[in-house]
């Protein structure tokens, strides 16, 4: 297979032409080097809307989905 074929001059290890074979598909890491920073507040009061609006409801063979809570709750 011509991919990971060395070249005449090419002194790339094979992980490393390994990598940049997958580069065009997936495109290069995004990797930041500070300290994460907080979620904005518009964020946390959608999330918070999210979870009072819906459930994670697991069925019996593990598979788990999101569904609308009810409006009247029923114990």
């Amino acid at each position: 297979m011509g991919l990971f074929r060395r070249r005449p001059g090419d002194d790339r290890t094979w992980g490393m032409r390994l990598t940049e074979t997958f580069l065009p598909f997936f495109g290069p890491a995004s990797i930041r080097r500070t300290p994460p920073r907080p979620p904005r507040p518009e964020d946390v009061a959608r999330e918070a809307a999210l979870r009072d609006s819906l459930q994670v409801v697991t069925r019996p063979d593990g598979h788990a989905y999101v569904v609308e809570r009810p409006a009247d709750p029923t114990p």
